[in-house]
């Protein structure tokens, strides 16, 4: 089942720091469309480096470079930074090179995602 950008966010951070997140990632939940947008993995990713960097305080890694592989990474050249970090972390793999930039994301691989935000031993990192 597909889910909404603000569905992702109450499966993400349930009640995990919500209020200092909500504020800093206001450009997503302060429009009501967060209620309809269907969910898609670059809008994941973006939401997981804001709250492993803003609120977790995760340093980034230091190079990006490995993440260059990934074939669809320049699909959205602004994008690049937080799904390269969230990639190399291993809080969101790739699928035969690529990260499915555009793709939705259903309620199993949210839920996924989320507990490889807040528990790091289920993360394969690739840096």
């Amino acid at each position: 089942m597909k889910i909404t950008v603000r569905d992702f966010f109450y499966i993400l951070f349930g009640d995990h720091d919500r209020e200092e997140f909500e504020y800093r990632l206001g450009e997503h939940l302060s429009y009501d469309e967060s209620e309809t947008r269907q969910l898609d993995r670059r809008t994941a990713a973006y939401m997981v480096y804001v709250y492993i960097t803003d609120v977790l305080h995760e340093t980034e890694e230091p190079s990006m470079e490995p993440a260059f592989v990934l074939k669809d990474i320049y699909e959205c050249p602004a994008c690049i930074r937080y799904i390269a970090q969230v990639y190399l972390k291993g809080i969101m793999p790739a699928k035969d090179m690529v990260f499915g930039v555009r793709e939705s994301v259903d309620k199993e691989d949210a839920i996924k995602i989320s507990e490889r935000v807040f528990d790091r031993s289920k993360r394969t990192r690739l840096a």
